[in-house]
């Protein structure tokens, strides 16, 4: 949780730059050198011990980009931070508290508190991109029981959309997922989970018809960009 929820190599930081603006970086292992790489968590939270024994944290709740600068001191074990941020108001909470326990209830009790999973939610998980049929992950699932190995639920990646549109199905080579999900839950008892994606495509209405951007830009549901605020922003 915080800084430390990094892609590394190393359970403790090294000198260096870590970056938090959460992306789909194909390769998030940390290297210390700008940009620092980074994948989907952003925890701007650090906490340390007092010299007095007690314990302190901060947290600093911004949504622009933020570089964190670690330098350690091996000789007497300080660790010096500094961070410095893309622009935004930022909204910066101290805490104080007898042990680290104390801290992360106070930090939860700002951004909010974890859900409590399923059961079947704890279970093995596959999700890889590049499944790209429906064949493709009925074999996986095949492989799995034929190895006897546990398989609570089978992921899809976006590669199943039609074209990378949310809420489609690609016709052609995801021919009957349907049937796919009714005989894992049926054989197997599994779940199936499609990854749906926070950005909706953009499609000109004239040129391809797509429910769901035409009924978005109809609600006035999207962000808008342009020197009048009115044009749906492409990201």
């Amino acid at each position: 949780m915080g800084i430390l929820e990094q892609t590394s190599r190393d359970l403790f930081l090294k000198d260096g730059v870590y970056s938090l603006w959460s992306r789909d970086d194909a390769n998030p292992e940390q290297t210390t050198k700008a940009p620092g790489a980074n994948m989907y968590g952003t925890h701007p939270f650090i906490m340390a011990k007092a010299t007095d024994q007690s314990w302190f944290g901060q947290f600093t709740n911004l949504a622009a980009a933020q570089d964190w600068w670690i330098k350690n001191d091996a000789a007497n074990g300080d660790v010096k931070i500094s961070t410095i941020g893309t622009g935004g108001v930022a909204d910066i909470y101290f805490f104080v508290g007898a042990n680290p326990d104390e801290l992360t209830k106070a930090y939860h009790s700002i951004i909010g508190t974890p859900i409590v999973t399923p059961q079947w939610a704890l279970g093995w998980h596959q999700c890889k991109w590049g499944y790209s049929t429906t064949q493709a992950l009925r074999d996986v699932v095949g492989n799995f029981t034929a190895n006897h190995l546990p398989l609570e639920t089978q992921w899809s990646d976006i590669d199943y959309m039609d074209s990378y549109k949310d809420f489609t199905v690609d016709p052609v080579n995801f021919a009957g997922l349907g049937d796919f999900v009714k005989e894992i839950q049926t054989n197997y008892s599994m779940k199936y989970i499609p990854i749906v994606d926070a950005g909706v495509a953009q499609r000109d209405p004239a040129v391809e018809k797509y429910d769901a951007y035409d009924a978005g830009v109809k609600a006035k549901a999207f962000l808008k960009a342009g020197s009048d605020n009115t044009t749906v922003f492409t990201g």
